[in-house]
């Protein structure tokens, strides 16, 4: 686990980010704004790598292929990398190293 200090955002900048967004949220869409209109707005502006938005779609597909693979990583890691046109070697990065910075606690200093 990450040390407290080595983390990025405290919870008062992670509040403040919240109501700026909320802000252009209303200005853009109205008063009740949907999932998918949050997403878009959030990658149209930036805030939103378009590698992070890669990097999470790797990481959910490969959950769901490797059912589908009936627990076979090496055919799930070829599927992935044909379908994101990755390496293998990147997909397994992708998958092994970046999971654990979908959790709050790595991002977020309480």
């Amino acid at each position: 686990m990450n040390n407290p200090k080595n983390r990025t955002n405290t919870l008062d900048v992670v509040y403040d980010y919240i109501e700026l967004i909320g802000v252009e949220l209303v200005k853009r869409f109205g008063s009740n704004p949907t999932p998918k209109d949050i997403v878009r707005h959030m990658s149209e502006k930036g805030m939103i790598e378009p590698k992070r938005i890669r990097d999470y779609m790797v990481i959910a597909d490969f959950d769901k292929l490797l059912s589908s693979n009936e627990g076979n990583r090496t055919h799930t890691f070829m599927d992935l990398s044909i379908k994101y046109e990755l390496t293998e070697r990147q997909c397994q990065n992708i998958v092994y190293r970046k999971r654990k910075v979908s959790s709050a606690a790595y991002n977020i200093s309480y």
